[in-house]
């Protein structure tokens, strides 16, 4: 009965879950029109940096981006070391210099220079000092090519750790429900009530809102066909097309 057990425990650490895979090394590649983000600095809304992007992670059989790979290697914030984690990518939005946020869309005015009085004149101590501008919001357009995500620093560290071919359910719903903000310390995640039938019509897993500047929509089509495709098969140079597949204006 023990073996069994054992071996029954040696079989679950084995599986692997490889219905979504890295896009780099397999045989899919960015579709034309579209960045490829890979190795892009991501921020946080204060502008502090979190990682960069290591790689995509996509299904296969419906072409569509479900998780940035990210390296926090170099965040600024107390996380181990060769720590990465996954975001949904609809959560993130893609900057590339040419996006500005609308509270930052107003022209900047300089301030007309007063003229000195030379009748007031301070000491040292009698000086005014003024209190440090705390109203600063980070602009991404001065960063150019950046993918911002809104995540805080507790969230970075109780993040699972991404490993490859280990994605089980159990992984994608702590990260969801950590970004959701329902995943505290010592909540117990089940897979029960993962249903992969739906689970990726989550507003989590919305692609348009993370290549289309962040403009967020309310809800995803429910038949994958009609979702763009970000990712494709590598095309057949002799057919001019992806071998078993038909492109998006084809749709």
């Amino acid at each position: 009965m023990i073996t069994k057990k054992i071996e029954d425990m040696a079989l679950k650490e084995e599986k692997k879950y490889d219905h979504l895979i890295e896009l780099g090394g397999s045989d899919y590649e960015i579709v034309d029109g579209e960045p490829d983000i890979r190795g892009w600095k991501v921020k946080n809304e204060a502008g502090q940096l979190i990682g960069k992007v290591d790689d995509l992670l996509f299904d296969p059989s419906s072409q569509q981006v479900r998780y940035l790979i990210i390296d926090l290697n170099d965040a600024e914030f107390v996380i181990d070391e060769d720590k990465k984690i996954l975001a949904p990518i609809g959560l993130a939005s893609l900057y590339d210099g040419k996006r500005i946020q609308a509270s930052n869309e107003e022209p900047n005015v300089t301030p007309p220079v007063e003229p000195i009085n030379h009748s007031v004149i301070f000491t040292v101590d009698e000086i005014p000092t003024e209190e440090p501008a705390t109203d600063y919001l980070y602009n991404p357009a001065d960063d150019g090519e950046v993918v911002v995500i809104s995540v805080t620093e507790d969230q970075l560290i109780r993040l699972p750790t991404y490993l490859q071919d280990h994605v089980d359910p159990e992984t994608e719903l702590s990260v969801r429900h950590i970004f959701e903000g329902t995943g505290d310390v010592g909540f117990v995640v089940s897979s029960n009530s993962y249903d992969p039938a739906d689970f990726y019509s989550h507003y989590h897993f919305n692609e348009d809102t993370f290549y289309s500047r962040g403009q967020q929509t309310e809800s995803l089509p429910p038949d994958q066909t009609q979702r763009t495709r970000r990712v494709a098969a590598r095309y057949d140079k002799s057919t001019g097309h992806e071998p078993g597949t038909i492109d998006n204006n084809e749709l």
